[in-house]
């Protein structure tokens, strides 16, 4: 996954009329790479995206369990498309393979990161490092600046593209459906951290420029915009708030419904696709009792996916908004 993405500035994409004078001159800038990083300084900074320690200690654990929820996400697209319930990659050659998958998805995801900025003009390099001593990652970077939404579809490409494929390829060819396995459960897990950098980013308007620096992305505005801090754990507190809630409430529910099920006289309930790895819950009653099904597996899945969603979608809070440290 790389963590550092930028969008180049075209001066035909911000039109005839400016609405600030400043701007106008920062926008512009020049034609040439150097005249527009020049012409960055000349604008308002409004935030940073810095990947600090703690940022990366979230992400990994968000992505861990990102990972076990697209798995499961991709089992159930399996069975659907081959009737199968389950696959395996226990054969020497199945192994191979697969590490080979794996270590391809990540260089292709960074590829066509690389190929998107190309697309708006910059001139993408790749790498490797590791985070704090923590994370390994491979990473696609440029020296060219973007705007807003160009830097959106940069960090998201690799996502949408990879997993499109997948699906495509599952549906079209379900004998090789299992070896897709690999790069649609790598690549939508580990792109947690472009889903976290897209949430902090659209909370800016669609003309702010984008520059990269070794310690974070840097987002420069006009002098009418407002400064953002960017809370750092923010986006794993909103996303574990809800995780934690589904599960306990989930768990809760499940353990209770039996006794007003039975009391109603519910034959047969089921919350999910019944006999399926979407199934969550399945009641069954008969003369001599009831006989309950849970599958904790699912609602973790549920969970997870419930927690991601509501963490990009939820809007931060007013007095957060407006914090700005200066430097």
């Amino acid at each position: 996954m790389g963590f550092y993405y930028l969008p180049i500035l075209r001066k035909e994409d911000l039109g005839a009329e400016s609405e600030s004078n400043k701007l106008s001159e920062c926008l512009y800038g020049g034609n040439k790479m150097k005249e527009q990083l020049a012409s960055v300084n000349k604008c308002k900074e409004l935030g940073k995206l810095e990947w600090s320690k703690e940022v990366v200690v979230t992400l990994i654990g968000m992505g861990t369990l990102a990972l076990f929820a697209f798995g499961f996400f991709f089992t159930a697209l399996y069975t659907l498309f081959t009737g199968e319930v389950g696959f395996n990659f226990t054969s020497g050659g199945a192994i191979l393979i697969s590490v080979a998958l794996f270590f391809g998805t990540l260089v292709l995801h960074e590829l066509i990161h690389g190929v998107f900025m190309s697309i708006y003009g910059g001139k993408p390099s790749y790498g490797a490092g590791i985070s704090y001593f923590i994370l390994p990652y491979f990473y696609t970077t440029t020296k060219t600046v973007f705007l807003r939404n160009q830097l959106i579809v940069i960090a998201l490409a690799p996502l949408v593209v990879i997993s499109l494929v997948a699906i495509g390829l599952m549906a079209a060819f379900p004998s090789i459906a299992r070896w897709m396995f690999i790069p649609f459960v790598v690549n939508a897990s580990g792109a947690v951290g472009d889903l976290w950098l897209t949430r902090n980013v659209l909370r800016y308007p669609k003309h702010v420029l984008m520059e990269d620096r070794k310690s974070g992305l840097i987002i420069y505005g006009k002098e009418t915009d407002k400064p953002l801090n960017i809370s750092t754990i923010g986006f794993g507190q909103r996303f574990f708030k809800v995780f934690i809630l589904c599960i306990f409430a989930g768990g809760f529910l499940m353990c209770m419904a039996p006794i007003p099920l039975a009391m109603l006289g519910v034959g047969s309930f089921t919350i999910g696709p019944a006999n399926s790895l979407f199934t969550i819950f399945e009641f069954h009653s008969s003369g001599e009792g009831f006989e309950v099904g849970f599958f904790p597996l699912s609602l973790l899945a549920i969970s997870v996916i419930a927690g991601l969603v509501y963490a990009i979608i939820k809007p931060e809070k007013r007095g957060q908004v407006l914090q700005y440290n200066k430097r």
